[in-house]
């Protein structure tokens, strides 16, 4: 794993100033992100960067989603041009998730666990279904805990993950850590997201924008 210093306060480099924000720490795996790595560390994430990016795992991950990328989007030959966003993210002793459903513009999100052995598998990804059988939430806002069922946990062990479709109904979130949570290790994860391409460019812009008139006033 990279030092401490390749990794990002998400409180200090994001607009959305919550409060769990403060105890996660990330690393964006786009290009150039290994450039200050030591030598023997930068060779190893070139090499799984080329093959994480690839085409190949993407497509991979698609079709393990077949069916029901087929129910909402017809023939494969009719589903979105995709794109990958993938970060490090680290988590630490205080982080908290409320259930949410994730931005509109993902398809299929990975969490890919890295845990040195299982003695905090608690502290895995838990998925939750609204008490409202109604409810639903397109925008990925976050919902307090009692809202909610919690209807299980995805261990946090070595060689597991956790993947979804992203829909108005998948909420999901991290339940409360403590500081005896995290006595031995960090919450260390991969988390690899596959995007609608042209919807998610069109997000981007838009934040583009608004950065630009807020720095305009």
């Amino acid at each position: 794993m990279p030092g401490s210093s390749a990794y990002q306060n998400l409180f200090e480099i994001s607009s959305l100033k919550l409060d769990h924000f403060k105890f996660r720490e990330q690393r964006d795996l786009n290009d150039g992100w290994t450039q200050d790595l030591p030598a023997t560390l930068k060779r190893f994430w070139d090499e799984f960067n080329a093959w994480f990016y690839s085409a190949e795992l993407a497509e991979a991950v698609l079709d393990s989603f077949a069916e029901p990328m087929q129910a909402r989007f017809g023939d494969k030959s009719s589903w979105p041009q995709v794109s990958v966003e993938a970060q490090l993210i680290r988590h630490k002793a205080g982080y908290f998730l409320q259930p949410h459903s994730d931005l509109h513009t993902k398809l299929i999100v990975l969490m890919i666990y890295l845990p040195a052995d299982e003695s905090i598998e608690h502290l895995g990804t838990s998925l939750y279904r609204s008490k409202d059988p109604d409810f639903t939430c397109a925008k990925s806002l976050h919902h307090p805990y009692e809202h909610f069922i919690k209807v299980k946990t995805a261990p946090y062990k070595p060689n597991s993950l956790l993947a979804f479709e992203r829909s108005d109904r998948s909420f999901h979130g991290v339940e409360p850590t403590c500081p005896k949570d995290f006595s031995h290790s960090h919450r260390d994860l991969i988390q690899y997201v596959i995007y609608d391409k042209t919807a998610r460019e069109a997000q981007l812009q838009e934040r583009r924008l608004n950065a630009a008139r807020e720095a305009a006033k």
